[in-house]
């Protein structure tokens, strides 16, 4: 949003000596984030009016011309290729030094002394693409040069001065005006700086519009009244359109738009006057010249005035006549409605709409506007009068012989009433953490046009519409227009008394932070952050139904149309994207899933007893390996003990069948499943020739909190030294590693450790086989075993393992 000091001086008259500076950074302290302060003149430096006195063919080319142009305190010599000079045309001259486009194209270039063809030229005779000026004045050909022969210009004068371009332009962030729908107009800057400066500030004039005549039998019709506040409209006839007026063109140019024709230039320079969107129709267009505002229906498309076909969102808010469409309301005009070149009866549109209901289209159909972007901030609809009778009284002034010839109508459905907020004294002093006079409370917010009465303590304030519509609603919101104004700086700074208790200790969030260090620097993974919207291209790969999640109402892209209830979705996707860059690497995550089945504690609505869903944290990670499926297996099965040892609870693992897994265990402590793990079947993941084996595991964090002992046991150094022996065996590929892990402990007590170290599948040990390798650790709290000891508890194991599973000692 650009500020023009120029403009805001039509009503307020600023501080002597107040530079741009300051005011940027007063302006910033105060009310907004200002980008940048742009000096119009600045890159019209060196660039004077100047009269062509002379025309020679140069020597040496057919398409140049050497000239002689007075620039006032000089003639000087130029060689000029313009298509349009002609002896005695005024024209820009930019003298050496000054700063240029070579052809309207490129970077700015210093201008210096050239020979061209052999010819000294001391300076250009400037087209307006060359200095900038080329929207203010279009040309047929770009080698048309500048004319300036319709103005009445000194010769020798700066450029920036003959033409009133040399306004003070400050360029404020758009982002720190959001929630201030009165700042997006040029009268609602001067307001605030007014009640900054402590100025006077006139009030907006505009005169009333008197019909005479009714040659334009408008009518509208609001149907869609949730959407529409106020619609007004007036017909005008007598309107040529032309060219608009330089005042007009200039305004326009320093606030960034480029001016059109006089109709479409007054309805834009009224919207940043007001902050008030306007939309002018040609009214040979509107059938019977009745409107209708009403929503869009489902698969029907409208063409905007950018040319562009565009499908309408179902419910979309528009302007039509009785037979079409002719705007997309708020937000873009229709091509069959445009102001044409023979326009000579229009009807001016100036309304008031719903401020979700225009986001919500313009998001729909990615198309951002001047007009859009003020309409859903939730502008006041008192406006749309001011602005509509500012736009007929300028059409008119810029049109003899125009007049308004319809009635004017008005269709009001405003949801908005007068805002009446009480704050006490003490809340504002307190707040502020000094007390501020009564007299300077009253005197800020009467700055800022809040109606104020005190009594009793008490300031009972009444809200100015252009401020009630979003921005001011609550006490604190007084104790904040009250601050900004006083000034923070002038607020003393003192440290607030604070009582300092023990934090209490949180398990879940310690045993998180704990549990990520843990994973990540122990067990080498890398720790991922996925969106809470589920993978639907897994979820039916991990036998999960779309059904089961909660659908996302008004959702980003049909990818993330869903919640998770798993945290693999994600995690797979992950790994199948970067499989590709890796052979190797583990990822895990924490985070909250969605189950749209059960209830959580806290209410959506308690009259009606709705809660929202149960978000439990889960933990879930996924190893991916380009190794056989014993190794991957072995590789999860070791992280889920090494878990069990760190959460401190003795769970189990049962094998269970799951539709996606080659193999998988579910983990159990008395009774209550914590989670799973396994291996996922190779035939879901699409890892190319390079086959991959991917391990996963899932716990539920929430559950595991309740069982987390933290009651550590220590026992002391063993006395006795630990006997160590190796074992081979052959066995069924369905024989499960811990029913042979369960037979060997339980052959004695002295059997302290046992660890697989190899695997090993081929046809020299059989079909359907595979030899295992184990590591055994024999000790005694209480001697030193024989070595003969050892061998008995080794028949005795290779015979309860040939018992129990057929094994055969390798």
């Amino acid at each position: 949003m650009y500020l023009s000091l120029n403009w805001v001086k039509k009503w307020l008259k600023l501080p002597n000596g107040l530079s741009a500076e300051q005011l940027a950074l007063d302006f910033t302290m105060s009310t907004v984030e200002v980008e940048k302060i742009i000096q119009q003149a600045k890159n019209l430096e060196n660039i004077v009016v100047g009269r062509v006195e002379e025309i020679t063919k140069h020597p040496q080319a057919d398409k140049l011309e050497v000239c002689r142009v007075d620039v006032g305190d000089s003639s000087l010599q130029i060689v000029c290729g313009g298509t349009n000079l002609s002896k005695g045309m005024l024209v820009a001259v930019a003298k050496v030094g000054a700063k240029v486009k070579w052809h309207g194209e490129g970077e700015l270039v210093v201008l210096t002394k050239a020979k061209i063809r052999g010819v000294e030229s001391y300076g250009m005779i400037a087209a307006a693409s060359e200095i900038g000026l080329v929207d203010l004045f279009p040309s047929q050909s770009d080698h048309e040069i500048l004319d300036l022969s319709a103005f009445n210009l000194k010769v020798g004068q700066n450029l920036s001065q003959a033409l009133e371009l040399d306004d003070t332009i400050i360029d404020i962030e758009n982002k720190s005006i959001n929630h201030r729908p009165d700042l997006w107009g040029q009268y609602g800057l001067a307001r605030e700086l007014a009640a900054i400066y402590k100025i006077n500030l006139k009030p907006y004039s505009r005169l009333p519009i008197k019909p005479q005549s009714k040659d334009l039998a408008l009518k509208v019709t609001v149907e869609d009244t949730a959407n529409c506040y106020r619609y007004m409209a007036v017909g005008l006839k007598n309107i040529k359109i032309e060219d608009s007026p330089w005042w007009l063109k200039k305004s326009l140019e320093a606030v960034g738009i480029r001016p059109i024709n006089n109709i479409v230039d007054v309805t834009n320079y009224v919207m940043y006057e007001l902050g008030q969107p306007l939309h002018a129709f040609d009214a040979r267009q509107i059938d019977r010249q009745h409107i209708f505002v009403k929503g869009a229906k489902k698969g029907e498309s409208f063409v905007t005035l950018d040319g562009k076909k565009r499908k309408l969102p179902e419910g979309a808010l528009m302007i039509s006549d009785q037979n079409k469409y002719i705007a997309l309301a708020g937000i873009m005009g229709g091509q069959n409605s445009e102001i044409a070149s023979d326009t000579s009866q229009i009807i001016i549109e100036s309304a008031n709409f719903k401020a979700s209901s225009i986001r919500r289209t313009s998001m729909d159909l990615g198309l951002r506007t001047e007009s859009s972007a003020r309409f859903e901030k939730a502008l006041d609809p008192v406006l749309a009068e001011l602005a509509l009778q500012k736009a007929v009284e300028i059409i008119i002034a810029l049109n003899p012989g125009a007049i308004a010839a319809s009635e004017v109508i008005d269709v009001s459905h405003s949801p908005y009433i007068v805002k009446i907020i009480e704050v006490s004294e003490a809340l504002i002093n307190q707040r502020f953490g000094s007390p501020i006079p009564t007299k300077e409370i009253k005197d800020i917010l009467k700055r800022l046009q809040f109606g104020v009465n005190h009594r009793a303590g008490k300031f009972v304030i009444q809200v100015p519409s252009w401020r009630a519509t979003k921005d001011i609603s609550i006490a604190e919101d007084i104790v904040e227009e009250v601050a900004r104004i006083y000034g923070y700086d002038n607020i003393a700074p003192t440290l607030p008394t604070v009582v300092l208790h023990e934090p209490s200790y949180d398990i879940a969030s310690s045993t998180a932070r704990d549990l990520r260090t843990y994973l990540a620097y122990a067990q080498s993974y890398t720790e991922v952050y996925t969106y809470a919207f589920t993978d639907v291209g897994w979820v039916p790969k991990l036998g999960l139904k779309l059904a089961d999640h909660i659908k996302v109402k008004n959702a980003v892209s049909p990818e993330q149309s869903y919640m998770n209830l798993s945290l693999l979705p994600n995690l797979l996707k992950k790994a199948e994207e970067n499989m590709r860059w890796y052979d190797h690497f583990k990822i895990f995550e924490l985070q909250r899933v969605f189950d749209k089945n059960s209830k959580g504690t806290y209410h959506i609505d308690q009259q009606k007893n709705k809660f929202l869903p149960r978000q439990p944290m889960m933990l879930a990670g996924v190893e991916l390996s380009r190794v056989s499926g014993e190794e991957a297996f072995l590789s999860a099965k070791g992280l889920i003990e090494s878990l069990r040892d760190y959460f401190n609870i003795d769970w189990q693992s049962e094998k269970i069948d799951l539709p996606y897994a080659a193999l998988a265990y579910q983990i159990k402590y008395q009774d209550l499943a914590l989670g799973e793990f396994g291996i996922l079947d190779s035939k879901l993941f699409d890892s190319g020739p390079n086959k991959v084996m991917v391990a996963w595991w899932q716990l539920s964090f929430e559950t595991l909190l309740k069982y987390i002992n933290e009651n550590k046991s220590y026992s002391a150094l063993a006395k006795f030294p630990v006997i160590k022996r190796d074992m081979s065996i052959i066995v069924g590929q369905s024989v499960a590693w811990q029913d042979i892990e369960s037979e060997i402990y339980k052959v004695s007590p002295l059997i302290k450790h046992l660890e697989p170290f190899d695997v090993f599948i081929g046809e020299a040990i059989g079909h359907g086989k595979r030899s295992i390798a184990y590591h055994l650790e024999f000790r005694s709290e209480e001697r030193t075993l024989a070595s003969d000891e050892i061998d008995d508890l080794m028949k005795k194991i290779i015979s309860n393992l040939q018992k129990k599973f057929k094994a055969d000692l390798r």
